[in-house]
């Protein structure tokens, strides 16, 4: 097994890329996922390794070879030094594995919601890596069948986003495509949509959730776009104090479990 002990070494430089720069992961169309956790749900959902690289002085070799024997990879592994691993990665509390993916080209015009009520959330433009992975562990959470990216502001290969979804970026059913690809889906399959705004809205509490549904979250800092406000029912979480709004990744919860809540009734 070969081992990298420099952090000059062109492997180590071209992780330390993927982990900082969008353009380096949309060039090779790869991203990095670090621990073991996280990559065993990667493997799982069918995600496919390019490279693992291991760091023994970390995870000793039986742990290591139990945990990877498991799965049918055809991957060089390469083992690591400390020193290496921790250039490599972003997180101090990764169990000494990390491996970089490709990433997958799912289309929205080649789904098809599997229920008559499905549940999607739409996020147009989310900006911040950490909202967007507390939104997809929700999302998890409250067994969407899809989550769209609509006009995306952030890469959602961010190693944050991976990092705060706590494995919902694995286990949730994710498209990227523009505002119009997602409206015309959504009118496709007659999903009813619903815009979280403040203006001309009605409480949250009165919607009708139980039939076909789709959440439309908006940026953090401009809210929903003009392009979501025609043909769509808005709907409002009601603030009781000082502040006019929440966190989108928040809002975005309360919202979802009250579909959860309707639906179970």
């Amino acid at each position: 097994m070969k081992r990298i002990t420099s952090t000059q070494n062109q492997a180590v430089k071209n992780i330390v890329a993927l982990q900082s720069k969008a353009k380096a992961r949309k060039e090779t169309k790869s991203f990095v996922v670090e621990g073991l956790r996280e990559l065993q749900l990667a493997f799982t959902v069918g995600f496919e390794a390019m490279h693992i690289y291991w760091c023994p002085e970390i995870l000793v070799e039986v742990a290591f070879k139990n945990w990877i024997g498991k799965f049918n990879l055809d991957t060089e592994i390469k083992a690591v030094s400390t020193d290496v691993y921790r250039k490599m990665v972003v997180r101090d509390t990764t169990e000494g594995v990390l491996g970089v993916l490709k990433q997958k080209d799912a289309k929205l015009e080649n789904w098809q919601p599997k229920s008559n009520s499905p549940f999607i959330l739409v996020l147009e433009s989310i900006e911040k890596p950490g909202n967007l992975g507390a939104i997809l562990r929700t999302a998890d959470a409250v067994g969407v069948d899809a989550v769209i990216i609509s006009d995306p502001h952030t890469d959602i290969y961010n190693p944050n986003v991976i990092r705060s979804s706590v494995g919902g970026f694995f286990s949730v059913l994710t498209f990227v495509c523009e505002n119009n690809q997602a409206k015309d889906f959504l009118k496709k399959f007659n999903i009813y949509i619903y815009t979280a705004s403040l203006q001309k809205s009605v409480n949250y509490a009165v919607a009708d959730f139980t039939k076909a549904t789709a959440l439309v979250m908006g940026s953090e800092a401009k809210g929903l776009s003009p392009f979501w406000q025609k043909e769509t029912t808005a709907v409002k979480i009601p603030m009781l104090g000082h502040v006019d709004s929440l966190n989108v990744s928040v809002a975005t919860a309360v919202l979802a479990y009250e579909v959860v809540r309707q639906r179970k009734s």
